[in-house]
């Protein structure tokens, strides 16, 4: 024996006690049964030792103990823990009268109240064992290792945990599957059918532990704690079609969307909310497509004709669908309609879809959100307003959008191979973010409030504390409502963040203002984008000062070479009439357009010298 080990003798049996700190108890200390030498065929466990209780009984990985034929647990003994197979030959169970923890009904040892069954003990070791209806939960281990053959369950509605029956020889003598009152407890191994008898009602948690049917026939729906058996982990044997054959079946829609294989579901005629065609699930007026299973392998998809609602989420996750198509009677799509289908290539809208709705406020779930393979769209003929997150993180990299959009949510179109991006005229709002990854836009005045942060804006994965870490440069073309003069409204990238203010006052008016657009000029700190930004105002200021006039004169000629460079003629043309030239510099230009061949720079540039000698001043044009 061990430290602190006692050997015990207690009404002709011996029992090795050990004594525990019970500093945690309301006893001082106390004894733990350890070890037992039986010696008569009435095993009575002992309630003290010297004045102090024996309060628990913990005994596993021993021999077993056929002698004993008869067990009475004294109110001291309040824990056990035990292998239920320890005795072999036990015929009888008594427990003091009054104890606080246990009860027996001569054969199995329960708790106080009756309502969980804890050790089968002799039951056990009869040829059938009844677990009376006042029972509720059956605990782990109850009936491991026991040798009966047959149980009753005399409440239906009884529950218990998985290990309730390892090892025994009930479980062994079940078949295919074995019933817990009107739980389906477990199939026994992988089939490729199974039917469920009617009687069933519930299913336990791990009841497809050892085996996942492909096709399963059910009067109700498995349980959430199924799912991940059934199809929730890929690589695993996943069940492929579902059949609900009982009308009043509850059917979890949001449980489905997570069964990864699941390629058909089929709801029984008559059911009080749900009807199915060909493995889909639809509302039971056939209006609404509720669910498309995320297994199913089909490339293309024709929404049927009637149907007025794809439902929230209804293709979430499909991996196999390339093409969908929509009649004309869909008119709306709900929220996360086509969430991470990842092989979505194209979509044939419905004419009479006027909104594409927002993400969730709490979750991702843009309607189009993370299809990588989507790489073009052409938006509804009366389209509205494209909601937040429509295309975010999507493969997108052409879209046609549709004259009579008017408003446009949060990161709809931030994605990130989609770099030019036209907007109609009667664009009026764009939401923060929506064109975030675009380099060139194509929009009207006095349209498409809120472009700035549009393009430029905080990725949403991002707090505003890491504000503008993803800007980048963007070029507008801007195009008058009326006649054809177009020009170009750049948002630099490296533009100082306190400026931009700038930007979006001198968009966000019927026409642009050049007064605030010129004064973030300063704040530009790429020295490309100083050029470009000042190249662009030479043709609009006319000779005015301008904050970034000190910068022309200063970088003449400079700009003047890159101008000559990118072939700018009228541009340069304008330049040269401002006198920022040098002698020494015109004779450097007119060099190097001399050397590049470019004979029309080079005619301007003796047109400006013949015109600056002169006593009087001439003009010329283009």
């Amino acid at each position: 024996m061990e430290k602190n080990e006692i050997l015990y003798e207690y009404q002709d049996n011996r029992f090795v006690l050990e004594k525990q700190n019970g500093w945690y108890s309301k006893w001082t200390d106390y004894y733990m049964v350890k070890k037992i030498i039986v010696m008569n065929g009435r095993l009575c466990l002992p309630g003290s030792y010297e004045g102090n209780p024996v309060k628990r009984w913990y005994m596993h990985g021993g021999e077993p103990l056929p002698m004993v034929k008869e067990l009475y647990i004294p109110c001291a003994v309040t824990e056990i823990s035990i292998d239920n197979g320890l005795f072999p030959g036990l015929e009888k169970v008594e427990v003091e009268a009054g104890h606080s923890e246990f009860r027996t009904d001569g054969k199995m040892l329960f708790s106080a109240d009756g309502r969980e069954l804890l050790y089968s003990l002799a039951g056990g070791n009869l040829e059938k064992a009844t677990v009376p209806g006042e029972v509720r939960r059956i605990i782990r281990n109850a009936f491991s290792g026991t040798v009966c053959r047959e149980i009753v369950f005399e409440n239906a509605d009884i529950s218990c945990e998985r290990d309730a029956f390892e090892d025994s020889e009930w479980i062994k003598c079940q078949g295919e599957y074995c019933v817990v009152g009107n739980q389906f407890f477990r199939l026994n191994g992988s089939v490729e059918r199974l039917t469920v008898p009617d009687e069933i009602r519930r299913f336990h948690e791990s009841a497809f532990w050892k085996g996942v049917p492909k096709y399963l026939n059910t009067p109700v729906m498995p349980s959430r704690s199924n799912m991940e058996d059934l199809g929730g982990r890929r690589g695993y044997r996943q069940c492929e079609e579902l059949t609900l054959r009982s009308a009043g079946a509850r059917i979890d829609i949001e449980m489905l969307r997570g069964w990864y294989g699941l390629s058909a579901v089929h709801v029984a005629k008559g059911h009080k909310r749900f009807c199915s065609a060909d493995g889909i699930i639809f509302s039971k007026d056939g209006k609404t497509l509720e669910f498309y299973p995320q297994g199913r392998m089909e490339k293309s998809y024709r929404i049927p004709e009637g149907v007025v609602k794809i439902g929230r989420q209804a293709f979430l996750g499909q991996e196999y669908l390339e093409e969908v198509s929509m009649p004309d009677s869909v008119t709306t799509v709900g929220m996360g309609a086509f969430y991470r289908c990842s092989s979505l290539k194209k979509v044939d809208f419905s004419g009479n879809i006027r909104e594409i709705p927002d993400a969730s406020a709490y979750q991702n779930g843009g309607v189009f959100e993370q299809c990588g393979a989507l790489e073009e769209a052409r938006l509804p003929r009366k389209l509205q307003y494209l909601g937040s997150r429509a295309f975010y993180d999507s493969g997108l990299r052409e879209i046609r959008l549709n004259e009579g959009l008017r408003q446009m949510g949060e990161y709809a179109l931030a994605a990130e191979e989609l770099r030019k991006v036209s907007l109609p005229m009667s664009m009026e709002r764009l939401g923060k973010g929506a064109l975030l990854y675009a380099e060139t836009v194509e929009a009207y005045t006095g349209t498409a409030k809120g472009l700035v942060p549009a393009v430029n804006a905080v990725l949403p994965e991002l707090t505003e504390k890491s504000a503008n870490l993803e800007w980048s440069r963007c070029m507008v073309s801007v195009r008058h409502k009326r006649g054809s003069k177009t020009e170009k409204f750049l948002i630099p990238g490296s533009l100082k963040r306190n400026a931009a203010y700038h930007l979006d006052m001198a968009w966000n008016g019927d026409e642009i203002d050049y007064t605030e657009y010129d004064a973030c000029f300063e704040a530009i700190q790429d020295s490309r984008e100083r050029m470009e930004f000042a190249e662009m105002g030479i043709l609009r200021t006319d000779g005015e000062e301008s904050p970034y006039t000190a910068y022309m004169r200063h970088s003449a000629l400079k700009i003047a070479m890159h101008l000559v460079e990118e072939g700018k003629e009228k541009e340069f043309l304008v330049f040269l009439q401002r006198g920022y030239l040098s002698e020494t510099a015109l004779s450097r230009l007119l060099k190097m357009t001399n050397q590049k061949q470019l004979t029309t720079c080079s005619a301007y540039i003796l047109q400006y010298r013949d015109a600056k000698g002169s006593k009087k001043k001439k003009r010329f044009v283009l």
